[in-house]
């Protein structure tokens, strides 16, 4: 079949055109590092880029959340651990205490006695690292526990979030007023604070566990104290003792379930960025390696339709 000059000088027009497009796209892509320009590059590739996209957002929400969750049980852990030291070291000199122990003695042990009083309200009242209070339930801004502790007995104060009635988190789980939960995952839950009410006011009888101490520093001071106050006080302390060590029991096994989350979370999340790196990164070698191919092809091809557009019939004649 016969192909007319006018034909064969358009189709290579064309072709040298839809290289040079090629070339430019390359060109831009390398720029860039970005293997989709547009949806219309490939649209199915598109599709996929961004259900990825919007899972890597989703997941990257949740471990922002799972971190957030990890530091607020990892800081009440360690309140709780040193709240657990001072109550265990007040048993001890208390179990070691006698009403007929010289009174110089039993006045230095008062100032014991006051000093873990003291600190134990002091860690009641911890604030994190951001300056809010972490066990006032909501109320992240007032102290929670107020006592004057200065040998008057008065009864601690409450002053964050009622713990009645109780608050029940999206997914079933309740707890006391006042307790917070962060998702973690889909559907899952994390409580991140606690309340102190069965350390401090659910003793022996709802004995007030500073209220006891600063009686107990006021009569050592005196000295008025008897051997049945001091074992009773014992028992309360082991009381309190066994409670903040349930509520550190709660604090931890959230604190494993977290970090078990946060490992399945990265490993997905290290996936689904690589897949989703894989869709829209250009792969720069390969690119480079076509680019001078097109470069090269499309001179040789401009090169030769300039001589065929330049040959005349009479070239050849006479």
């Amino acid at each position: 079949m016969r192909i007319d000059s006018m034909t064969y000088f358009n189709s290579g027009l064309v072709g040298m055109q839809d290289n040079q497009a090629a070339i430019a796209r390359l060109n831009q892509q390398i720029a860039t590092g970005q293997k989709l320009l547009a949806p219309k590059d490939d649209p199915l590739a598109t599709e996929k880029v961004l259900g990825l996209s919007n899972r890597v957002a989703v997941r990257t929400q949740f471990s922002s959340n799972q971190d957030r969750a990890s530091l607020a049980l990892k800081y009440e852990n360690t309140v709780l651990t040193e709240m657990d030291k001072t109550l265990t070291s007040a048993r001890s000199l208390i179990a070691g205490l006698s009403p007929s122990h010289d009174a110089s003695l039993l006045n230095v042990h008062a100032q014991q006695l006051e000093g873990y009083a003291r600190n134990l309200l002091s860690l009641a009242n911890t604030r994190d690292p951001s300056g809010n209070y972490i066990f006032g339930g909501f109320d992240t801004v007032n102290a929670p526990y107020t006592n004057p502790l200065d040998g008057s007995a008065t009864s601690t104060t409450y002053g964050g979030t009622p713990l009645t009635p109780t608050v029940t988190a999206p997914d079933g789980q309740t707890a006391p007023g006042g307790s917070r939960w962060m998702e973690i995952d889909v559907g899952r839950y994390i409580q991140t604070n606690d309340n102190l009410d069965s350390v401090f006011q659910s003793g022996v009888a709802n004995n007030d566990l500073l209220q006891e101490l600063d009686d107990a520093v006021a009569k050592l001071a005196g000295p008025t104290i008897t051997q049945a106050e001091i074992d009773g006080l014992v028992t309360l302390i082991d009381t309190a003792i066994g409670n903040l060590e349930r509520v550190n029991h709660r604090v931890s096994a959230a604190y494993g379930e977290v970090a078990d989350v946060q490992d399945t979370t990265n490993t997905l999340l290290l996936q689904e960025r690589n897949a989703l790196g894989d869709l829209q990164q250009v792969d720069q070698a390969a690119a480079i390696v076509e680019l001078q191919n097109r470069q090269t092809t499309l001179q040789a091809a401009m090169q030769a339709y300039a001589k065929t557009a330049s040959l005349s019939l009479f070239n050849y004649l006479g």
